[in-house]
């Protein structure tokens, strides 16, 4: 009969059988627990200094140290499996023995450290002067002059003080572990001993900002903003990343209505802290630029002169455009329309007025700004797995498929799901696309539309790792699905899901990543078109909606009508309308001086720390952001604008208007739209098929060839290289701030200097 086990903590007992030996899947992390992490559970906190629970174990620092009984020194507790030194056994973390170690490892610790707590941006949350508070002696026993490091020049993001440097390694770990890169290391040894980077290369990395929260002490700071405030000077508030699809979980620190900064907050998703980018922690003073205007103007093209307005008078001249090109139109017998051009960062309150808006109205069209979208019947065209789901399917793959998807720029997050499977072994990926610098080895298949085909019919050789294989996940962009050839690349994925279906069963595991944070917002209220060169020539006035400042497609259009590849008698754009935080772009300057519209009206509107919005992340996630920042007197959020353009323009009859008696065609619009908004209070937190949203007229998954009597038309596949649409991390992207940050322009000129054509995109 095997006898009942006990151990003791700081003479607490605890069963070591239920807690180490049962095989639970909740409680299953205790047989592999490092002895410091299983105390904390416990509510036992063990100062340290170089553990991290997701970065690997050094035991370098000893600050950790614990009484074992029995033993004739204490031990490292992060060193130790809590599982193995538990068995029979007793432990102190509070002892005298304890006390007097961790006294002794301080005053090393601070042999050569500086005394320049006052001016350390580290003041007020560092461990080092914490602990030294708790467990520091009240005199030195070492009066040797101090030793003086060089300060390290490791990139535009992390200012270093390496005279405060304890040597935990925890950046350097996670250069190697997280980041993938191998930037930064320790050389020397004994007391020449210096972390920084091997010869004078910085430290190029997309998550290079995450060493500033890893460090103990204030050798690795924030070089952008120097000596702002302490940490008890800021208040603290919740919100979301506006630079990419996931919507990753933040943390934003202000003082006096001012961001000071920005670091990872606790994800309820994944149930843990999150890695966030430079662009997430560093791209928000974009929102701040120099160049915003916080007053709306209006500027007469005739006449070039521009007049500061107030909204009385905006709204006045808004609804006067509106009304007067409306009797124009009937004068001249032509249809002109507004054409609304909004983009993927749009938030869901704000999309459903425009949507109002167009349905009272039939001269306003809405259109999207980012490329076409092909036809979406369901959630698996447009949607990314969610993080727990994504990494149970990832724990059981050997193979992942990215298709035109550069990973490490385009999803900073998915990135580091895909190496954290790589470093567990047994994992193999491919890439359909060109030789990218990735964080992990990969096999390069081909570049274009033509080897995706041939992998589909069964004539490559990698044909034979999808059948052998298990579970293998395929993960493509929504940029690459905005092709002209669209519609065949989603039958030929259609295809290869039937294919695989044979081989591995009931197999669903093909991703769509988002670029934008409420893209899958879009595509679940409708299919929107985008703006094109007819639109331009159907239209008699435009209004951008928070637009990328510089789009391809805008250019695009451009570049025709400047080559003259359209009937220059054609009138284009005669009044332009802007909502876009106050920022005159530069392709908006060029509408300006090349269409030369009669009036052009900037809406001063916040940005998005300074209103409310609901978004849908590319897992399906809902993701809130609520306004913490107080606003200019005459800045006002996208939904008061819209709804006071809505209100102003009850009173005036629209003569084009072909629905003027109501705001909806009919009721079955009015149900939708009542569905749609009231959804964001219901208590979810998630999409997936069994929930009940918006329009409920998601077409049952049939087989589509049984719907259609007739023979479906041949789809085009074109051979051209998919399209890494990314062309600069840093201050590229869909969003609408990191282009005007500086200190995004100055992370971009960085890695221009030392990357060339060859290793990285220019």
């Amino acid at each position: 009969m095997n006898t009942v086990k006990y151990f003791y903590i700081n003479n607490q007992k605890f069963n070591y059988t239920l807690e180490f030996q049962n095989n639970h899947v909740n409680n299953y992390w205790k047989h592999n627990a490092p002895l410091i992490e299983y105390c904390e559970t416990l509510g036992i906190t063990i100062p340290h200094y170089c553990y991290h629970k997701n970065l690997s174990i050094s035991g370098n620092c000893r600050m950790c140290l614990v009484e074992l009984k029995n033993s004739p020194k204490p031990m490292v507790s992060c060193a130790m499996s809590a599982k193995s030194s538990l068995n029979n056994n007793e432990i102190f973390t509070e002892s005298p023995l304890v006390k007097k170690a961790r006294e002794n490892i301080l005053e090393f610790l601070l042999l050569n450290h500086p005394l320049d707590c006052p001016i350390c941006d580290q003041g007020g949350e560092c461990d080092l002067q914490d602990q030294s508070l708790y467990f520091g002696t009240s005199k030195k026993r070492f009066y040797n002059f101090k030793r003086v490091v060089t300060d390290k020049n490791i990139g535009p993001i992390v200012k270093t003080v390496m005279t405060r440097c304890i040597h935990c390694t925890r950046c350097v770990r996670f250069s190697t572990e997280i980041a993938g890169t191998e930037d930064l290391g320790i050389f020397g040894r004994g007391l020449d001993s210096e972390i920084g980077t091997y010869v004078t290369k910085t430290f190029q990395s997309e998550l290079s900002g995450n060493v500033i929260d890893l460090c103990p002490v204030g050798a690795l700071t924030q070089k952008p903003y120097p000596f702002l405030s302490r940490s008890w000077e800021l208040k603290t508030a919740n919100s979301i990343d506006f630079s990419d699809g996931f919507g990753t979980e933040i943390q934003v620190h202000f003082k006096n209505q001012q961001i000071v900064k920005i670091t990872s907050n606790f994800d309820s998703n994944s149930n843990n802290n999150s890695w966030i980018s430079d662009k997430s922690r560093f791209s928000f003073d974009g929102m701040f630029s120099p160049a915003r205007i916080f007053k709306g103007f209006i500027n007469f093209g005739l006449n070039q002169s521009i007049i500061s307005s107030t909204w009385k008078l905006l709204l006045t001249e808004i609804i006067t455009t509106l009304y007067f090109q409306d009797h124009l139109n009937k004068h001249f017998l032509k249809n002109k329309k507004l054409f609304i051009i909004f983009s993927n960062n749009i938030s869901l309150e704000v999309l459903n007025l425009l949507y109002m808006f167009s349905q009272k109205y039939s001269f306003v069209e809405l259109r999207k700004f980012e490329g076409k979208t092909s036809n979406i019947d369901f959630e698996s065209e447009f949607l990314t797995h969610s993080e727990n789901k994504l990494k149970t399917e990832l724990s059981k793959s050997n193979l992942c498929f990215l298709i035109g998807l550069f990973t490490r720029y385009e999803s900073v997050k998915f990135n580091l799901n895909l190496r954290d499977r790589y470093l567990k072994g047994n994992f193999k990926i491919l890439t359909l696309n060109s030789s990218k610098n990735f964080t992990f080895p990969t096999t390069s298949i081909g570049s274009n539309n033509t080897n995706l085909q041939t992998l589909i019919e069964g004539n490559s050789f990698f044909c034979q790792d999808f059948v052998a294989s298990k579970n293998p996940l395929i993960a493509i962009n929504s940029v690459n699905l905005s092709r002209n050839d669209s519609d065949g690349i989603l039958k030929m994925l259609n295809y290869l899901k039937k294919i695989l279906t044979k081989y591995h069963l009931n197999w669903n595991n093909l991703n769509i990543l988002n670029t934008s944070i409420n893209e899958t917002g879009v595509n679940y209220l409708n299919s929107f078109k985008s703006i094109s060169e007819k639109d331009l020539n159907s239209s008699s006035g435009l209004y951008f909606l928070n637009i990328h400042p510089n789009p391809l497609t805008f250019q695009k259009l451009t570049k025709i009508k400047l080559l003259n590849y359209v009937n220059t008698k054609s009138k284009w754009p005669t009044y332009c309308f802007e909502q876009n935080f106050g920022i005159k772009t530069s392709d908006l300057n060029f509408l300006n001086s090349f269409y030369k519209p009669f009036n052009y009206i900037n809406l001063p509107n916040s940005s998005f720390f300074e209103s409310t919005g609901t978004f849908l992340n590319t897992e399906g996630n809902i993701k809130k952001t609520i306004k913490f920042l107080s606003t200019e007197s005459q800045t006002k959020e996208d939904w008061q604008i819209i709804r006071k353009i809505i209100t102003n323009s009850k009173n005036i009859t629209f003569l084009n208007n072909k629905n003027n008696s109501t705001i909806f065609v009919n009721t079955e619009n009015f149900t939708r739209f009542k569905k749609f908004t009231n959804y964001i209070f219901f208590a979810t937190s998630s999409l997936n098929n069994k929930t009940e949203f918006c329009f409920n007229n998601k077409i049952e998954k049939k087989n589509l060839n049984t719907i259609y009597k007739f023979k479906n038309s041949k789809n085009k596949l074109f051979s051209t290289k998919f399209k890494i649409w990314l062309n600069d991390f840093y201050i590229g992207g869909m969003d609408s701030y990191s282009r005007h940050s500086t200190t995004m322009i100055n992370c971009s000129k960085s890695l221009r200097l030392e990357k060339n054509n060859f290793s990285h995109l220019i």
